[in-house]
């Protein structure tokens, strides 16, 4: 860490940030880009917002399991100007092989390209001990570290070292100052914010790494999914396509199609016409036969017209 760019000689470099956090946090469940006409990578799906939910209730899982006090926010940032996702994933491969997995019980990752493009990464680590016992946050945010532990010391000290030997600059280590609920929308926030400033290049790179997770660890998976309308609606045509085609259930379809069975099929299954009478749950409440029938009516004419699910 560079101690001298914090103005101290005890206190976690500051990341050099390009402009200030912006306020409240991103929706999680929308397009966060204002350009209407922005490129398909930066454009927030449904995979991605999987991703961001599963991070959220993995970091209440670790608050849960060892405590918020033994919890530490770690930015990492580029001694240099770091713009390929693959220069970048190789020097956080390489640190993580070297230092992280033996430092830290367990560790979440996330990068976050900022708007002039340069990449980071944002970790949530956890340590043996209680770092945030005792710290005056506010003192913090005027330069003044002496209520810091001297383990939380020690871990400054040893980023100031190691960090430039694997490529990277400032650091920034700090105990979690908010709570369980507070720390895990801000970390799941980076989800958005990076999808929001990505390039070609960064489609298929990883969102999110999680470290020190052994089989069965994890709490939060993105195989699953949401339980919307949306959802729905897709479950119903996909059962609708199967039984038309004789496959029996998922397995079967796996085993006759293949694992991407759902990339190839996509646009049939979409096109699958709704058994007559078909609802949705939320429009069959409260409603008498002649709604029904005039709802139904609504619905399949979308269905009909529309050939991205998303578009409903």
């Amino acid at each position: 860490m560079d101690t001298q760019a914090s103005g101290g000689t005890e206190g976690p470099g500051a990341e050099r940030r390009e402009a200030p956090p912006a306020p409240g946090l991103p929706c999680l469940n929308s397009n966060n880009s204002d350009n209407a006409e922005a490129s398909p990578w930066n454009l927030l799906t449904g995979s991605h917002r999987k991703v961001a939910f599963c991070l959220q209730g993995e970091i209440l899982a670790l608050v849960e399991d060892f405590g918020i006090e033994h919890l530490g926010f770690l930015t990492l940032t580029f001694a240099d100007h770091v713009v390929d996702i693959r220069e970048a994933s190789r020097r956080f491969n390489n640190l993580n092989r070297r230092v992280l997995k033996a430092r830290y019980k367990r560790l979440v990752a996330v990068p976050e390209r900022t708007k002039i493009q340069r990449l980071h990464f944002h970790c949530l680590c956890v340590l043996d001990v209680d770092i945030r016992t005792g710290c005056d946050f506010e003192a913090f945010k005027k330069g003044d570290y002496r209520s810091a532990s001297a383990v939380l010391k020690s871990e400054w000290k040893f980023w100031r070292e190691t960090a430039p030997k694997y490529g990277f600059g400032r650091t920034e280590l700090l105990p979690v100052k908010s709570t369980a609920e507070g720390i895990s929308k801000y970390v799941g926030k980076y989800i958005a914010k990076h999808i929001d400033c990505r390039v070609e290049k960064d489609k298929g790179a990883r969102l999110v790494r999680y470290i020190g997770y052994r089989p069965g660890e994890r709490s939060f998976h993105p195989h699953m999914m949401f339980n919307s309308e949306h959802a729905w609606l897709w479950r119903q045509k996909v059962e609708k396509f199967t039984r038309q085609n004789r496959i029996f259930d998922m397995e079967h379809f796996t085993k006759i199609c293949g694992p991407r069975w759902c990339y190839f099929f996509q646009d049939a299954i979409l096109h699958t016409d709704l058994p007559p009478g078909t609802v949705f749950p939320s429009l069959a409440l409260g409603l008498d036969e002649s709604e029904r029938k005039s709802a139904r009516e609504c619905l399949l004419l979308k269905v009909r017209l529309c050939k991205d699910i998303d578009k409903l």
